[in-house]
This record gives structure tokens, sequence and C-alpha cells, in this order.
């Protein structure tokens, strides 16, 4: 339904809520996307004979929507979820920095547009032509928002560093009902073509699995061997697109439960990275951790105790930008001839959280 998507809101309809300009649509499994300014896009998911309460079973309410459709909310994760006849839609409007205003006047509009058609009418047509996007796209889950800001912030100085930057909260490869980034990555990389992929998003993948009807705690070894292959599956999709790939792992985290299971992804994801030429694997606690894959909050930067994390997970403002430094590094090495600088002396000193 993702072309189907396509046809439900113009480029002028877009560009009156969001300012522009607005690109063409393209379907980038499970959405259609339209690329809006220089770092911004909307997604419009359409999912018919799907019930509002299936469609948000995985989200709790930030705010009621009423007049709009049957039923609709905007969600913890930033969609506006709403529904009508039977059918399910979501939207979401995703800014390099934004992290809370959720626009809600804005998406409320648009989703009215796009009830304002009649769904059966919308054949889905041949693939809508795209233009290829920016030359590095920048994905994860919530712990990439901080990183792809300060990235966006202080690295992204010519065209040839241009970003694409998403992040989907609470997502990851566990759980792919809830987003689906096995098939989300693959269908992005083929519609804009991305020169480079920076992938970080881990952070909710500490969950047991169902294998061969018996639950395989996380960091068993069968366990690592089917998410490893995940992970594997994905890496290797990416590269025989043309793509290369920066797969960021996680710190240590505050909680030891979860801090065990960070360390025990990051392994299997940096054995994966190995197999593959063209994909790099970036241990950020080498720069964030304390000895022996400890977790710690702080850290002396010019010659400041500097606090870098928000919440035990998170990065703050101060962390993000040390660690998009340390991914600026490694960009310059995968993309050459490149311009990266690093973010200005102390400003990571200045930033605090």
């Amino acid at each position: 339904m993702t072309r189907v998507a396509c046809r439900l809101l113009s480029r002028a309809q877009i560009r009156a809520e969001f300012g522009g300009p607005v690109s063409p649509a393209t379907p980038t499994y499970p959405y259609c996307q339209w690329l809006v300014g220089t770092g911004a896009f909307l997604a419009l998911a359409v999912e018919p004979h799907t019930s509002f309460q299936a469609a948000t079973q995985y989200v709790t309410t930030l705010q009621t929507i009423t007049g709009l459709g049957d039923q609709a909310i905007i969600a913890n994760n930033g969609y506006l979820y709403f529904t009508s006849s039977g059918t399910s839609y979501w939207l979401l409007w995703q800014q390099v920095g934004d992290f809370s205003e959720l626009h809600g006047n804005q998406l409320v509009a648009l989703a009215h547009d796009v009830l304002a058609h009649d769904l059966s009418t919308q054949a889905a047509a041949a693939p809508v032509p795209g233009p290829v996007g920016p030359p590095i796209y920048f994905a994860g889950d919530s712990t990439a928002a901080g990183p792809e800001w300060a990235w966006d912030t202080y690295h992204v100085t010519s065209p040839r560093l241009r970003t694409l930057a998403e992040y989907q909260v609470g997502s990851g490869l566990v759980s792919p009902g809830y987003f689906d980034w096995s098939r989300h990555l693959l269908a992005v990389v083929a519609a804009r073509r991305p020169k480079l992929v920076i992938y970080m998003g881990s952070a909710n993948d500490g969950q047991a699995l169902l294998i061969d009807g018996a639950i395989q705690s996380v960091g068993s070894p069968l366990w690592r061997k089917v998410y490893g292959s995940r992970v594997g599956a994905i890496m290797s999709s990416l590269v025989r697109e043309g793509s290369k790939v920066l797969w960021i792992g996680e710190p240590a985290m505050q909680d030891p439960q979860l801090s065990g299971d960070m360390k025990a992804m990051d392994a299997v994801c940096s054995q994966q990275a190995a197999k593959y030429p063209g994909v790099t694997f970036v241990n950020p606690g080498s720069v964030l951790n304390g000895p022996h894959w400890s977790y710690e909050a702080t850290r002396l930067i010019g010659g400041q105790e500097i606090a870098l994390r928000l919440d035990g997970v998170h990065l703050n403002m101060a962390g993000s930008i040390y660690l998009a430094d340390y991914i600026a590094a490694y960009v310059k090495r995968i993309l050459p001839p490149v311009e990266v600088r690093t973010a200005p002396a102390g400003a990571a000193v200045q930033i605090r959280s």
C-alpha cells in the first residue's frame, strides 16, 4: 500500500503545512516518503482492513484528536494515527534535531487531506519516481537521535555529506511487527541510493527470541546465531545495493542487565560486520565506557568533568557531540576525499543537558 499512500497527498498540500521544497513521493516500505527542505521528511502509511487497536498496539497515547476520522491519536513515537471506514493510517514528520515538537496541527490538516480521497479509486500504480536522496542515510532507534543531530549540526559541511536522518522510537531488529528495519533499510537504499548507511539501533533488541518453539535468552548461543543472521542479512543486502555501511553499536548502560545485553549484541554485530567488505563496525564504548565495559556518565574533556549521558541509556547533547566526532573520523576514511571537520573546540564542554 505504499504506492497507494503516495497518491493521497500532493506536494502542494505538504508544502502548505511544512514549507519546502518538497520532493516527489517515493515508496519506502512501510510508507510513502516525501523529502522536505534539506533535513526533513514526511511519511504516510495506509493499512487497509486494520483496526485502530491493531495499528496502535505498540504505542501509548500522548494526545487524543477529535473530529478526525473515526478515531485519532498522537502517540509517544510522534506518529499521528487515524482510522476511517476500516482502514488505519499514520503520518510522521521527522526533522533533524526536532525531538519534542509534535506538529499536531500540521499533521491533522494533512490527515484531513488524506481522508478527502476515495481510497477505492486509488489503484496501485507503477512505482512512483522519486529523486536520489542525500549521499548519507543515518538511521536507528532513539539512541541515534542525538548523534544524528550532532552529526548534522557539526559535520555536514558540504553537499557531499548531506544526510537523511531517521530514528524510530522503540524499534529494533527483534520485533519487526513494530517496525521492520530489514525491509525499510533496503527500501530506502533502493529508492535514495545513499553512498553510506549509518545505523545505530540495538538498544531495544535485548529481548528473548522464540526459536524452534523454545525461548532463547539474550546472549545464548542460539540467540546469537539467529540475531546474527538477521544483522548479517541486512548488512549483505545493503552492500549488494551499492552502499557502504557504518554499523554503530551501543555503549554500556546504567542498568547492569541492559548493559550486558548491549555487550552481547555489540559482539554479534562486530562479528557479522567482519564478514562483509564494505561494512565497518564502530564500538561507541571505546570513547564512552569506563574500564571493563563499565558505565560512565561523565568524561574528562578539556580539563572539565562533563556529563555525557541523559538517563542511563541515551546521550545528552554533549555526549552526542562527543560520539559524532568519533563517527566523523570513520566517515572520513570510508568516503574519501571529503571534508569532515570536528565540532568547534570545547563544544562538548560548553553544551550541557
